[in-house]
């Protein structure tokens, strides 16, 4: 059986995850609906982009920061999905304009 402390913890951090989570949601909602709000203006597009990336990324090393897991193969991913959403994003804008 688990003991109730070992649940109240396990309780907690389900709960770390969910505010997490809430807050990377917020985080990509925020991009996406600027981006959307700037059309026309690509270098504003732009910088939205690079700002969300940046946020992304680094709401993702602070997350497996908290977690004790963080490592440089956590750091590389995070950078390189950054970098790989902001080429394609970039590429598209410069098609549609």
């Amino acid at each position: 059986m688990y003991s109730s402390a070992r649940l109240n913890i396990h309780y907690q951090r389900k709960h770390h995850h969910v505010y997490q989570f809430a807050i990377l949601f917020l985080l990509i909602a925020t991009g996406f609906f600027s981006f959307v709000r700037c059309f026309g203006d690509s270098m504003k597009q732009l910088q939205i982009v690079v700002l969300t990336a940046v946020a992304y990324a680094f709401w993702g090393i602070f997350h497996h920061y908290y977690e004790r897991d963080l490592n440089w193969k956590i750091v590389i991913e995070y950078c390189s999905i950054a970098l790989l959403g902001i080429g394609i994003l970039w590429a598209l804008i410069l098609f549609v304009h």
